[in-house]
């Protein structure tokens, strides 16, 4: 907490607890299901506040890396084939960034050895 007020992460937790450990046990039906969705949908904020930053500093680097600057450059040097002779570090920089996107998307569809201790990956199950 900054001088007495919440971080946008501690407002997202509370909001997810809430949901979480109040609304889905006392409601059934149409209204729980919605609560699961609207409680999985704040761990996806809580997981973009605090992974999204370093995620895209890393894929920023990768595509660097690679010599464009952006994703729009990386499909069109894609397109016109300047990458094929780096087609492993290609595959290696597209790899890393689905995978950290799926952790804050959906963590539950990465593989084992792709999984990275997130706080709010099981939050959650629609």
């Amino acid at each position: 907490m900054r001088h007495g007020v919440p971080t946008a992460a501690e407002l997202a937790q509370a909001v997810r607890e809430f949901l979480e450990q109040e609304v889905m046990p006392a409601t059934e039906g149409r209204l729980r299901f919605l609560a699961r969705v609207a409680a999985y949908a704040v761990a996806q904020v809580e997981r973009e506040l605090e992974s999204g930053p370093e995620h895209a500093r890393a894929h920023a680097a990768r595509l660097a890396e690679l010599g464009v600057r952006d994703d729009r450059e990386l499909c069109a040097a894609i397109r016109d084939g300047s990458l094929d002779d780096r087609m492993d570090e290609l595959r290696a920089a597209v790899r890393a960034s689905v995978v950290e996107k799926l952790r804050i998307a959906n963590p539950r569809h990465l593989r084992p050895e792709d999984a990275a201790p997130a706080r709010h990956e099981e939050a959650v199950r629609p």
